[in-house]
């Protein structure tokens, strides 16, 4: 069993094996790079030893979470992140760009990212927010390329799709944005 495949075992409700590979090479493939992930968990440390050397960030609104990640990794570089939207208001908050907008530091901002990788906050249901104001705010980063996890859910979908464009590639529940700039 290869890495990836243990992290499916001990965290089945994320990614899938094919996924986390698919991630990974793109992460291989800039590392030592600059990679920006919307949310903390189980995969954090894999990310990290992927990027050996370069800029890893996590941002989180999750204190749990949060102290979870520092716990098994003291070095990890998290961002505490709120979030003023509920999923339940999906539809109702499309185009409203003002409302989506999060505040995130000036480094976040001024960056070049090589890969951005949208995978929280939770959006599983109307109590939690959704993932409305992390798709909208990544989609203004600089990035070469932008990830958004649990695309077979109809508001990651829309949002995607809305903010982002067509993806360039699929990989089952992974949409994925390739852009080309100076």
């Amino acid at each position: 069993m290869d890495r990836y495949e243990e992290l499916v075992s001990s965290n089945p409700e994320n990614c899938s094996a094919t996924e986390y590979r698919y991630i990974g090479a793109l992460i291989e493939k800039y590392a030592p790079g600059n990679i920006l992930v919307f949310s903390v968990g189980r995969d954090s440390s894999l990310w990290m030893d992927l990027n050996k050397g370069g800029n890893t960030v996590f941002l989180e609104d999750v204190r749990k979470w949060i102290k979870f990640s520092r716990n098994i990794t003291p070095e990890i570089n998290i961002v505490k992140v709120n979030y003023s939207t509920k999923r339940k208001n999906w539809k109702k908050l499309l185009g409203q760009d003002h409302k989506l907008q999060m505040r995130l530091p000036d480094f976040i901002k001024n960056t070049v990212w090589d890969l951005v990788f949208v995978d929280g906050p939770r959006g599983y249901d109307d109590k939690v927010p959704g993932r409305m104001q992390s798709i909208f705010s990544a989609a203004k980063l600089k990035t070469r390329n932008l990830i958004l996890h649990d695309c077979d859910r109809e508001v990651e979908k829309t949002y995607f799709i809305e903010y982002i464009g067509a993806p360039t590639h699929i990989v089952e529940k992974l949409y994925h944005k390739e852009f080309v700039f100076d």
